[in-house]
């Protein structure tokens, strides 16, 4: 079975698949969030083609913290 993690943490006992931060004692939401590598956001962006025009009705939703598409999305 794959893991197939891309980031989190664990506290105290490592995880089958040995991947993750490791935390000693529990921690705040604000501090969970940063230890597995969930502190970003998501924001909208407009799609455009190859040729720069504007693709109406869709857009992006991009992690503000390396620009990466997780999707895209209409209007609706």
């Amino acid at each position: 079975m794959a893991a197939e993690v891309e980031s989190m943490f664990y506290v105290r006992e490592t995880p089958w698949h040995g991947l993750g931060t490791k935390v000693e004692e529990a921690v705040s939401s604000k501090e969970a969030l940063a230890a597995a590598g969930l502190n970003w956001n998501v924001v909208q962006e407009k799609l455009y083609t190859e040729d720069g025009k504007c693709v109406a009705g869709f857009y992006a939703n991009v992690r503000d913290s390396d620009n990466k598409v997780l999707g895209v999305v209409t209007n609706r």
